[in-house]
């Protein structure tokens, strides 16, 4: 029963490295095992998830700038908001 599993999932995902530009030949693709297929998939994910941290990390740095802007925007709203409720309310 495994066995008909695995051979199913290895028949498919070598396709998938040669799409990756992976250079693997068809007596390479024949001879894979379950351990080389989970191997590569781990090295893939790993790498795809480092490139979307530093894709995050790059947004964040770029957007600094104007969240502070906006920030001090509204800080300045927000206080003149307040002073003119102070106004209203002590009947100035």
């Amino acid at each position: 029963m495994l066995k008909q599993r695995t051979a199913g999932a290895l028949a498919s995902v070598p396709d998938r490295f040669s799409q990756q530009g992976g250079p693997i030949s068809m007596k390479d693709r024949e001879t894979l095992s379950l351990n080389d297929v989970v191997t590569y998939l781990s090295k893939e994910i790993a790498d795809r998830q480092q490139t979307l941290r530093e894709e995050l990390a790059k947004g964040y740095q770029e957007m600094a700038a104007f969240n502070l802007n906006m920030a001090e925007e509204m800080l300045m709203i927000e206080t003149e908001a307040e002073h003119a409720l102070l106004r209203q309310v002590s009947g100035v």
